[in-house]
């Protein structure tokens, strides 16, 4: 078993030799991701209300998302149950609502306390417990490492599978966990690496050691999110990087186990990996900045408009008259305001005549949620 430092060395290993051939690449993709970054942090906190209904729309995109990955990443004997025969149907799974429930709950949480959060093997823990929190079937390794072979594979399939591609052995992975952790904090707190290589480097690490017998890959998006958000890559919980990752996931394993193949070889190339995550945040930042493109910059609204989109906040829908009776507003001033709120697309019109009313125009994220 290798020591700390010897594991520190090795995970610092894959990232200096990065191959020179993939580097020009990698660093295209880390000063697009970070442009965006800034770009997003120069918009300041005024269209607080828009942001809040995205992360909302996130979480419900991600959850239902990550049945989508790997098929779901649940334990399989033999041919999957989740699957009938050749017809491509996919059977209901009791579980399905369950594993929703407990990662939407886990997102949410993530995106509203990350920043008191502190990375850790009792925070990998929890978060594993608060995955798997409605499943009754998984109580029992809820919260606790693999105490077996890794069951995600027939027996078959996994004494032909080859060693380096196998999760490592329930007894090593406790403190090859602890070991990758602290690497992290480490390296993230040092200038040597750029933090998002050093998140992709332990993400690939804990997908190596597959810590559970159930839930790795989900704990590992969550801690993605969770790395991101505290290494001031705070757009991330605006648009769904499960999503990203389940609408090309063929692409992304491939690119896991590619890198995975090589991690422990006297020159690893994890350029793969990396390749692929990088690209995963790059299509994340361009979906937002499309999507923000088409919603006006409230610091530019004046005084009244902002008013009526407070109100509009509390009330959920608004009148001509109901402005008159509560801000006070003269009836063309109204009119004025609210046909101005209209044509930013910040604002619905409904009805007609003196049923016309208004209501918060739909972001174009929303109807990703049924997808």
């Amino acid at each position: 078993m290798l020591g700390e430092g010897d594991v520190e060395e090795r995970l610092d290993a894959r990232l200096r030799e990065i191959a020179p051939a993939a580097f020009h690449d990698l660093i295209t993709a880390i000063a697009e991701i970070d442009e965006f970054k800034g770009s997003f942090q120069g918009r300041g906190s005024s269209d607080v209300s828009t942001l809040q209904r995205l992360s909302q729309q996130v979480v419900k995109i991600s959850a239902a998302a990550s049945l989508r990955i790997g098929g779901g990443d649940r334990p399989q004997k033999g041919v999957s149950p989740q699957w009938r025969g050749n017809s491509g149907i996919r059977k209901p799974d009791p579980r399905d609502a369950a594993h929703v429930a407990g990662y939407a709950e886990l997102l949410q949480a993530v995106f509203d306390d990350y920043r008191r959060m502190q990375l850790g093997e009792d925070l990998i823990l929890q978060f594993h417990a608060r995955v798997l929190k409605y499943s009754h079937a998984d109580q029992l390794h809820r919260s606790k490492y693999k105490t077996v072979l890794d069951s995600s594979r027939s027996y078959l399939h996994r004494k032909m599978e080859p060693l380096a591609l196998r999760a490592a052995d329930p007894d090593l992975a406790p403190r090859a966990l602890a070991a990758a952790v602290a690497w992290t904090v480490s390296r993230l707190a040092a200038p040597e690496f750029h933090p998002l290589l050093v998140i992709a480097g332990f993400i690939l690490e804990f997908l190596v050691i597959r810590p559970f017998a159930d839930g790795n890959g989900r704990v590992s998006r969550v801690l993605t999110n969770l790395l991101l958000l505290q290494s001031g890559y705070t757009y991330v919980q605006y648009a769904s990087l499960d999503n990203i990752i389940a609408e090309r996931w063929t692409e992304y394993y491939l690119a896991l186990r590619r890198s995975q193949a090589s991690t422990s070889l006297p020159r690893p190339d994890i350029t793969p990996w990396l390749g692929a995550f990088l690209e995963t945040l790059q299509i994340q930042s361009r979906q937002l900045k499309s999507l923000l493109a088409g919603q006006a910059d409230t610091r530019v609204l004046s005084a009244n408009q902002l008013r009526v989109l407070n109100l509009l906040e509390r009330r959920g829908e608004i009148t001509n008259r109901l402005l008159r009776d509560e801000l006070g507003m003269p009836k063309d001033t109204a009119k004025q305001v609210l046909n101005r709120l209209v044509a930013l697309n910040l604002v619905q019109r409904r009805g007609a005549g003196r049923a016309v009313a208004y209501r918060k125009a739909p972001l174009q994220a929303d109807s990703g949620a049924a997808r």
